[in-house]
């Protein structure tokens, strides 16, 4: 069989660097070798590769041909029938802007040594957090709905936030507190479902090291939906599958 590859051109340009993805789903030494050969003609540098666990022995053949594991990510789902998480006192949630952004310097900080590309050298530390900031620079100016940021405030401030998008599944994808325990985090799952309507509202990926994170969405109710593992192929590193 063949994998399935393309390229990422919003990646791409962010990192300046030619970067694509690949499914890994039932991969061999024969396609994982193919695939590469087309991204290389391709100028294709990095690849990010993607795996059902479920695929057990698949899961060891790509990292023994070069893709580096650095993340098992997990997606989580609320059903339309979970309790309703009340509105803690005090709380307020709106729409954030960009203005909202230095206030939620320190929150937005914390986050990005979660991040896969933190895990990889190649990319770092540095890189994860250009790439956190720039996410939420995105959801903070969208004015199509597309992307949104949400925050909860009390008399002190900013103490909670979110990012969602809207498709292909409504998902909160990013969530950061500075107010453990308040009930303000938890409240904006809550106003994020209204806006999803009759569909299921997605949470994450979370890394699976993340267990705070992994606490967080059982308390507001969300289910196990997906596990992917994550990879980063670099082709420009050793001989590969077609060794």
């Amino acid at each position: 069989m063949s994998l399935t590859w393309a390229p990422l051109p919003w990646d791409s340009e962010f990192f300046d660097l030619p970067i694509g993805k690949v499914d890994l789903a039932g991969a061999d030494l024969a396609s994982i070798a193919a695939a590469e050969a087309e991204a290389r003609d391709q100028g294709i540098v990095c690849l990010y590769g993607t795996l059902d666990p479920v695929e057990a022995q698949t899961t060891v053949l790509v990292q023994q041909a070069g893709y580096r594991f650095v993340d098992a990510a997990t997606t989580f789902s609320l059903r339309l029938d979970e309790p309703a998480i009340p509105q803690p006192a005090g709380v307020d949630v709106r729409l954030g802007s960009p203005a909202d952004l230095p206030e939620m310097a320190d929150m937005v900080a914390k986050l990005s040594d979660w991040s896969r590309y933190a895990v990889d050298p190649r990319f770092g530390r540095e890189a994860a957090r250009r790439m956190q900031d720039a996410w939420l620079e995105r959801a903070a100016a969208c004015t199509t709905g597309e992307f949104a940021l949400l925050v909860a405030e009390d008399d002190s401030g900013i103490i909670a936030f979110i990012t969602r998008a809207l498709e292909p599944e409504p998902v909160v994808d990013t969530v950061g507190t500075t107010a453990q325990g308040s009930g303000a985090a938890r409240y904006l799952i809550e106003v994020a479902r209204a806006w999803a309507g009759d569909r299921p509202l997605l949470g994450g990926p979370i890394a699976a090291r993340n267990v705070s994170a992994l606490r967080y969405v059982s308390h507001c109710g969300y289910r196990v939906q997906r596990v992917r593992y994550l990879y980063h192929r670099w082709l420009d590193e050793g001989a590969g599958a077609g060794s």
